[in-house]
This record gives structure tokens, C-alpha cells and sequence, in this order.
């Protein structure tokens, strides 16, 4: 009886797990197809949008581009208009903090496209440099470079490294990652650098005979390619004192037309940059110096739907399969180009093929399991390959752009595509030139399905005529307010007063209506009429806009920013306890990329009260500030406020006259915080503490170091002073 009633249980069990794994397998395919028809819907509005953009209806546009993200918040063609929205922010309306939320949204983890988060990732740095917020700037652009090597964002992310610290008047350090930019032309490095058809292609020159040329002086760099164009590119010098001069030129895929400002190139085009250097190192006169550059293309493989816009996971049996390869240097001609891929087709292995597969291989000696204990089926490729099929893609159109369409066909057929459902169909595209070395293997994958992927309609893409008015009105005040603080960096007050009064009244007539509205509009009123104020200086009136932000839209993305603005108002009123509070409340909002730069301004609050403080109460001070800004190099350590911190924390050492401990703060500083503000007081206060330990030829060295990388630094001429000294002491 027992033993009856545990086989029928078992088998029960049987049927249920049966089931189970059916149901689950209905709801992945039906999930996986729900996600591929929101995907169509969403591509769909994204060209409705564009669209617009090419009548120029440029503001409905950013209405319907903005409604993908709201409608298909799963979809990845989110990121796609993410993007658009970004660039249109930051290049047109200069709406930098915007911008930056949105390159932020396409930047993450959930994107897979690398090509699309390394743009995303370069341009968040950009809206830092662009808001003068140049210590996060050096932060996110480092990242870039070490997250991307072989992307062409890398140059970029140099160039804005270099143009940031230009603008704070670290020559040094600007040459220096101005130095990695581009193709360098010189006589000494004759190595064949790449540049990928459709980016931007950098040029930096290198003459210690640019330090002569008058102000404003451009130099000529002639560039000409092998298919036939030629262009002329104007490199200017960086820096006071320059040797380097740095220029760049856009690249297409297009018909050469010589002199038109953009470089025309094809696939396997060489271009030729020559530099004619007016009097050589070895007294030659006008040298020609020519550096070769290959045209490449970075591959990319796919498999669409018949539109050729949407990724696709799925492929479905009895319908067309659309192959799509892009790779830039296959355009060789001004014809349709060929290029030859494979296609192959997949299922998985069984347990008992896998365990098969293993006992050979440890048979052989091929396999032998790991120093771990793993595993060794974990080394099997749970794949077996059923077929591989040869394809031809034609270029179709866009130049690089390569396409095929092949019938998907149920069966065992020869010389054809087919498969079953759950098999796994794989396009594969040698790309042999690209910007890393070797080959690289480019593939795509979707799963075989049997049905129907269907069509959607996309409707309700009309955006209110009224609201629309409204939001140019905010954007043209934003504008004004931009234009006011360029005005009030040069010292122009007057004009900049009138710019803000002029944003300050289009707001004030924009807040009756938006008020009636509600919502989004009404929260970017709000910011943008506590911007104006605090640019005026108006802040009991910023203050009281920021607070009504927070009252009315607590879950506000902007909250951080206003809190931030009222803690500085109290700070410039000397309200340090009220304005400590402030910042304190910042670093406790999760995700926000304020908090590093908060908890910086406790530290600097606890010192300006250490400063102003009589009797016994500064060393408290004091320290209190050491601690705030400890926690900055402990816990925001992706703040573009680190190396500012760490350096006042050296500071307070050699205060303390804590110079072996001093010593070792300035080593970590100089080795991991190469953007670091102050490193040229880091360079002086290393060097004292040397002298103090009795350490003076160590010292010199550091003093002598200052000198030579900070000219311009106000310490550089006390600095001299001491080497002086230290060489008539005999060190």
C-alpha cells in the first residue's frame, strides 16, 4: 500500500513538474513576444519623432521622443531616445543637468549596447565640463578610458580632460592629457595610427616653435585621403607658453568632395596629414612631416525585424530571417558592396551527450578538472552545431550598412536555412580591421519560435499645441539665464542683469500658466525661476522658490540641487550650522550625485568655523573638518571631490606637525588623484614636510617638481626661493 501510494505520488510529482516547466515556457515566449511587439511600437514613435525633427518640428519631436520612455519604460528602444533627448539638450538648449539625467538613463547596466553607453558615458562628463563642474568631469572621463579602451570616445574623454584643466590653469596637466589625443604628428613616431569612418578624427602637433607664435595664431595641417579628398584643418595652441596644438576634422562615408570642411573616406582609405615644420630641431627649414592614418570601421552584427530598425530575439519558422551587418571599411567603392557572413544553426545538447563529451575528454587529457573542484561540464559548450549556411549581404543605401533577407524554413533541408522551435539560429561576421588588433568575431542570436511576431499601430503621437508654447517659453528662459552667466564669468554685470531680468519676466508669465497645468511643467517652472534668483542674488527669493519645489514635488529630481542651493545661501550669509544641516541632508538622498559634493562643504563650513573661532574652540573645528572630509575619500569615492578632500586632510597633518603621516596622504594624492585641484600646494606642502624630516635633497626634488609643472601656480616663485636656498646649502 505504501509503495503504490509513493509511485502514484511520484509520478503526480512527475506530471506536475511536466506542467510546470510547460507553463513556465509559455509565459518566457509569451513575455519574450510581448517585449518584441512594444519594442516595434516604441521604434515606431521613435520615427514619428524623427519625422518631425526632419520638417523641423524640433520641440514636438522632444514631446514624442519623451512619451517612449514614458509609454515603454521595458523597451530598449528607451535608450535610443534617451540619447536623443540628451544631445538635443546639451547641444541645442544647453540644458546641461537634463542632459545629464538622461545620459545617465542610457549609460546603464541594463543598456548592453556598449557602443551606445560609451557615447552616453563620454557626454555625462561632457555636461559636468560644460556646467564647470571640472573635478566630476575628470572622474566620469577617466572612467570612460578605462571601461572603453577601444572605443573613439577614449580621445575625447582626453580632450576634455585636457580642456578642463586648461580652464583651471593647470597647464601642465592640460598638455599632458592633451598629449593622448589623436593622431600625432612628429618625426620620431612613424607608427600607422586608425580612425573609424564616421568619428571625428583629432590632430595634435608637437613644436617647441609654437611658444614664438602671436597670440591667436592657427597652424595648417593639410589632409588627404586616397580616395580623392583634400581638406585643410586650423590647430590651435594650448596653453600660455604652448608647444602642442590640437585641431580635429568630422569623417563620412561619402563621395569626396575636397574643401568642404568634412573629410570624405571609404573603407581601406589612407589618409595622409602633413605638417610643414618651419625650422627643425636640426636647423632644417620647412620639413614636411607626414603621418599615415587607416580608415576602419568597428563591426556589428544583427538580426532585425523587416524593417531592419528593431533587434529581434526571436525568429520565427516560414518567415524571412533579416541579416544586418555594419562595418564602415566594406565600403570600398562608390557602388553596392558585398560582404560574406555565416549563418549557423544551433540546438542544445542533451545530459547524456554533455556527460559523453566530458568522459572523452578526460580520456584524452584534453579535460582535467580545476584548481576549484568546478565542475568539468561547466568546460562543454552546451551547444552542438546542426548547420552552417554561407550568406552574401548587399549594402543597401547607407554607406557600410549591409543587408540580406533568407527564408527560415521548418525541416532538414540542404543548402538552406532550417530549423526547429528551440533551436538557436547564430549570424557570424569576421571583422578583420577594426580599432583593436587582430580578428574579431561579431555574432548575433535569436531563438526559432513558431507563430506570428504581428505588427502594432502607433497612434496618439499628436502633443498639445498649448503645453508645447509653454515649454519653448521655459527653454527660451533657460536660455537667457545661460546667456546671463556667461556674461557675469567676464565680469559684465550690467548685461548680465538685463538677460536675467529678461528670463525673469518670460518665467513670471510662464508661472500663471503652468500653475493651471500642474506637474512636470510647473516642477521645471519652479527650478528655473530659483535659478534666476540665485544668479541675482536674490536668495532670500531663492530660497523661498527652492523651499515651494521641495513642499509641492518632495520626489522632484531636482530636490538635491535645491537643497544644495539653500545650504550655499546660508553658507555665503555665514549661517554655517543652518547651511551644515543643509548638506548633511543631501548625503542622505540615495542615488544622489550631489552627496560627495555636500559632504565636501561640511568640511569646508567646520573650517570656516575653526578660522572664526576665539578661546579653545578651533582645534574641535578643526577636526571636525579633517572628519568631514575623510568621509568624502571614505565614502563618495566616485566624487569629483576626492582629491580635494584628501589634500586638506594632508593639510591638516602638517598642521599638526604629523609629517610621516602628512608624507603618506601626499603619496596617495599624487598617484591616484592625477586631476586633483591643488596639486601644486600638495608639490609645496610635500616638499616642507621633507625639509622638516631632514629629508632636503628628497625636498628639493618636490619643490623643483612644482616649478617645472606649475609655472603659473601663485606658490611657483616661493618655491624657487627655497631651491635657491637649498643648492647654496649644498642640497
Amino acid at each position: 500500500m505504501n509503495v503504490k501510494f509513493a509511485s502514484i505520488s511520484a509520478h503526480c510529482g512527475f506530471l506536475c513538474l511536466l506542467l510546470f516547466a510547460t507553463l513556465a515556457y509559455s509565459q518566457e515566449e509569451k513575455a519574450e513576444r510581448g517585449s518584441i511587439i512594444e519594442d516595434r511600437a516604441a521604434r515606431k514613435l521613435m520615427q514619428a519623432g524623427d519625422s518631425r525633427v526632419e520638417v523641423g518640428e524640433n520641440e514636438k519631436a522632444l514631446e514624442i521622443w519623451e512619451s517612449v520612455i514614458e509609454r515603454y519604460p521595458r523597451s530598449v528602444i528607451r535608450f535610443e531616445a534617451h540619447l536623443r533627448l540628451a544631445d538635443h539638450l546639451l547641444k541645442v538648449t544647453r540644458d546641461f543637468e537634463r542632459a545629464r539625467l538622461h545620459y545617465e538613463a542610457a549609460a546603464s547596466e541594463d543598456n548592453d549596447d556598449d557602443l551606445l553607453r560609451a557615447h552616453a558615458a563620454l557626454n555625462i562628463g561632457r555636461c559636468f565640463y560644460e556646467a564647470g563642474n571640472y573635478g566630476k568631469c575628470f572622474t566620469i572621463m577617466r572612467d570612460v578610458i578605462e571601461r572603453f579602451p577601444n572605443a573613439q570616445e577614449v580621445n575625447e574623454a582626453y580632450h576634455y580632460i585636457g580642456l578642463g584643466h586648461f580652464k583651471l590653469g593647470h597647464y601642465s596637466r592640460a598638455i599632458e592629457a592633451l598629449e593622448k589625443v589623436g593622431t600625432a604628428i612628429s618625426a620620431e613616431d612613424s607608427k600607422t595610427e586608425k580612425v573609424e569612418a564616421g568619428k571625428r578624427l583629432y590632430i595634435k602637433l608637437d613644436d617647441r616653435d609654437f611658444a614664438i607664435l602671436e597670440p591667436g595664431t592657427q597652424i595648417g595641417v593639410t589632409c588627404v585621403t586616397k580616395n580623392g579628398d583634400k581638406e585643410t584643418v586650423l590647430c590651435d595652441p594650448v596653453g600660455r607658453h604652448p608647444r602642442l596644438a590640437l585641431g580635429s576634422i568630422s569623417t563620412q562615408s561619402e563621395t569626396a568632395v575636397p574643401n568642404n570642411g568634412s573629410l570624405e573616406v571609404r573603407g581601406g582609405d589612407v589618409v595622409s596629414i602633413t605638417y610643414t615644420d618651419a625650422q627643425t630641431a636640426t636647423k632644417a627649414f620647412n620639413q614636411k612631416i607626414t603621418k599615415q592614418v587607416q580608415v576602419i570601421g568597428n563591426g556589428f552584427a544583427r538580426i532585425t525585424d523587416g524593417s531592419f530598425q528593431q533587434d529581434l530575439q526571436a525568429a520565427v519558422i516560414g518567415k524571412p530571417l533579416h541579416l544586418q551587418v555594419t562595418d564602415a571599411d566594406r565600403d570600398t567603392t562608390a557602388g553596392a558592396d558585398e560582404l560574406e557572413a555565416i549563418v549557423q544553426v544551433f540546438r542544445r545538447k542533451t545530459g547524456e551527450e554533455i556527460d559523453d563529451e566530458v568522459a572523452s575528454g578526460v580520456a584524452s587529457g584534453e579535460l582535467t578538472e580545476g584548481p576549484d573542484g568546478e565542475d568539468m561540464k561547466t568546460q562543454i559548450d552546451p551547444l552542438l552545431l546542426l548547420r552552417s549556411v554561407p550568406v552574401k549581404l548587399r549594402e543597401a543605401g547607407q554607406a557600410g550598412v549591409f543587408r540580406t533577407s533568407i527564408p527560415l524554413l521548418s525541416g532538414t533541408a540542404d543548402n538552406t536555412l532550417t530549423g526547429e522551435p528551440g533551436q538557436i539560429i547564430r549570424l557570424i561576421y569576421r571583422d578583420e580591421l577594426h580599432l583593436a588588433d587582430g580578428t574579431l568575431i561579431r555574432t548575433a542570436e535569436a531563438r526559432i519560435i513558431e507563430g506570428n511576431l504581428g505588427e502594432m499601430r502607433v497612434t496618439n503621437t499628436e502633443i498639445s499645441d498649448a503645453e508645447l508654447r509653454l515649454k519653448t517659453k521655459l527653454r527660451t528662459a533657460s536660455a537667457l539665464t545661460e546667456i546671463g552667466n556667461h556674461y557675469k564669468e567676464f565680469g559684465l554685470h550690467t548685461k548680465a542683469n538685463l538677460k536675467y531680468t529678461e528670463a525673469l519676466d518670460v518665467c513670471e508669465e510662464l508661472l500663471t500658466e503652468s500653475e493651471k497645468i500642474g506637474g512636470k511643467l510647473l516642477e521645471e517652472t519652479y527650478v528655473q525661476l530659483w535659478r534666476i534668483y540665485f544668479a541675482m542674488d536674490q536668495l532670500d527669493l531663492a530660497l523661498g522658490m527652492s523651499r515651494k519645489l521641495i513642499a509641492e514635488f518632495p520626489s522632484s529630481a531636482f530636490v538635491d540641487e535645491a537643497m544644495l542651493q539653500q545650504a550655499n545661501v546660508e553658507r555665503k550669509r555665514e549661517n554655517f550650522t543652518r547651511a551644515i544641516n543643509l548638506f548633511e541632508s543631501i548625503t542622505k538622498i540615495p542615488n544622489s550625485h550631489l552627496r560627495g559634493e555636500a559632504q565636501f562643504q561640511i568640511g569646508s563650513c567646520c573650517e570656516a568655523m575653526a578660522l572664526k573661532a576665539t578661546g579653545g574652540e578651533a582645534p574641535r573645528l578643526f577636526e571636525n573638518a579633517f572628519l568631514a572630509y575623510q568621509k568624502v575619500y571614505e565614502h563618495f569615492p566616485d566624487s569629483g571631490r576626492v582629491g580635494d578632500a584628501v589634500a586638506k586632510m594632508a593639510a591638516f597633518y602638517y598642521q599638526k606637525e604629523d609629517y610621516a603621516r602628512a608624507i603618506d596622504v601626499f603619496e596617495n594624492v599624487l598617484k591616484d588623484y592625477q586631476d586633483a585641484n591643488f596639486l601644486d600646494v600638495i608639490l609645496f606642502n610635500y616638499g616642507r614636510c621633507l625639509y622638516k624630516l631632514n629629508r632636503k635633497p628628497e625636498a628639493r626634488k618636490k619643490f623643483e617638481q612644482l616649478i617645472d609643472n606649475y609655472p603659473e601656480s601663485e606658490i611657483s616663485p616661493e618655491a624657487k626661493k627655497i631651491v635657491e636656498a637649498l643648492k647654496k646649502s649644498g642640497f
